[in-house]
């Protein structure tokens, strides 16, 4: 079974810095070595998480210390690039996979390769296989998770749903029978740009697009405008709409989790609200999301979180960085992280199962005989930002699929100019 690569990402709040858990006075002078790590997180389970692995690396490493930064995912990615060009990159970060041909050219991605070999070598061969990029091992992925829904069993029961839809008409019917009955069927919402992402790339696996027809694209053999799957996915997103959260594009994605988490809404459009929906006491299931009404054997499916190191801030720190991710995927270590984020591995030496939660069997069962896809063009982020804009137009109405697909066709374009 191939695997995947996209990077995404839980929602998330305002910055949280954690130079508690560092000797702060790292690089001052006593010996210490200070490298900082920043991700995205939401001050929840899954920044504990990470806070934890920090905590005791720093027990284990008493000569390194490091500094923790968490921000908005809304505002990340615009961070972690000003940061990296104004030399003042963290050492450790987490990877979006749109942002890895720009950070190699620009000398921001280290090749991991080059003293990582200790964990690289546990990674699953599509783990690893997924790592080779540009020429290079610039990324890690550490987590794992086919996408899907994660749905409240009672609010499904309410609105006299028995049995999980299987097909696009049948998840159109629910949809309806869960606005009929008072429920907000999804709790999606597109103020912040990024989360619609997590509707259109579900119908894009199943219909057809994937990497070979991102190739062609940035060779500039096939356009979104002729792409059958990408028109049908689009129009996937405006035909949804109307179950979406009222007033869509006034309405935050943290707002749609909320909705989720009380009771409000019945489906959530990614797993990683697994472990808030335990922590909020919901009876939940899961389904893989249907967007056809005829058999298919892909599945968006995606490496949760990568790292990438910076290769910029000396041979100490990089070294230090390189000690951090081989502490980090020390199997001990990366079960109990992976227990607590609820997600899967990207090694070959440590499981997950139900003992981790009880819906666990039922995903990896859903995911079997699935090819995985994550990438439907071109990884560029000038792209990437033409598609975040079109999905918000659509959902808005101010746009037709027609002008969303010219849209992107200008934007590849341009990136095609950029490139020859």
């Amino acid at each position: 079974m191939k695997k995947w690569l996209k990077g995404t990402a839980a929602a998330g709040v305002a910055i949280v810095t954690i130079g508690a858990l560092s000797a702060c006075a790292g690089g001052a002078g006593d010996g210490t070595t200070e490298i900082s790590f920043m991700m995205w997180g939401d001050g929840g389970d899954t920044q504990k998480a990470y806070e934890d692995v920090i905590a005791a690396f720093e027990e284990e490493n008493p000569d390194i210390s490091v500094n923790a930064e968490f921000f908005n995912t809304n505002d990340y990615d615009n961070i972690l690039k000003t940061r990296l060009s104004g030399g003042a990159g963290p050492d450790v970060y987490g990877f979006d996979l749109g942002n890895i041909e720009s950070f190699v050219a620009d000398g921001f991605a280290a090749d991991l390769s080059d003293g990582g070999e200790s964990y690289l070598k546990k990674l699953t061969p599509e783990a690893a296989e997924d790592s080779q990029r540009e020429g290079g091992t610039y990324n890690l992925p550490i987590s794992l998770s086919g996408n899907g829904i994660i749905y409240n069993k009672a609010l499904f029961e309410k609105a006299g749903i028995t049995e999980e839809p299987t097909t696009y008409s049948e998840l159109l019917e629910d949809a309806q029978k869960l606005s009929d009955s008072g429920t907000i069927p999804f709790a999606m919402s597109a103020q912040d740009n990024w989360w619609p992402q997590f509707i259109v790339y579900y119908p894009l696996a199943e219909h057809g697009a994937n990497e070979e027809l991102g190739a062609e694209m940035a060779a500039g053999e096939a356009t979104f405008s002729d792409s059958k799957p990408w028109k049908e996915s689009l129009d996937i997103v405006r035909e949804l709409t109307p179950f979406y959260m009222p007033n869509p594009v006034g309405t935050s994605q943290t707002a749609a989790q909320s909705a989720f988490l009380a009771g409000q809404s019945a489906m959530f459009p990614a797993t990683w609200i697994l472990s808030d929906a335990r922590d909020a006491g919901l009876d939940v299931g899961y389904m893989n999301f249907p967007t056809t009404d005829g058999p298919t054997d892909a599945i968006w499916g995606t490496y949760q979180v990568r790292f990438g190191l910076n290769p910029n801030n000396g041979d100490a720190k990089l070294a230090a960085s390189q000690k951090f991710l081989d502490f980090f995927m020390q199997d001990d270590v990366y079960a109990d992280f992976l227990g607590k984020v609820k997600l899967f591995p990207t090694t070959t030496t440590v499981q997950i199962g139900e003992d981790v939660d009880p819906l666990f069997p039922d995903m990896q069962q859903s995911w079997e005989g699935k090819q995985f896809i994550a990438a439907f063009s071109p990884t560029d982020p000038s792209i990437q930002d033409a598609l975040l804009v079109g999905l918000q137009n659509v959902i808005s109405g101010q746009k037709t699929t027609e002008q969303v697909l010219a849209d992107l066709d200008l934007a590849l374009d341009q990136y095609i100019a950029n490139n020859k």
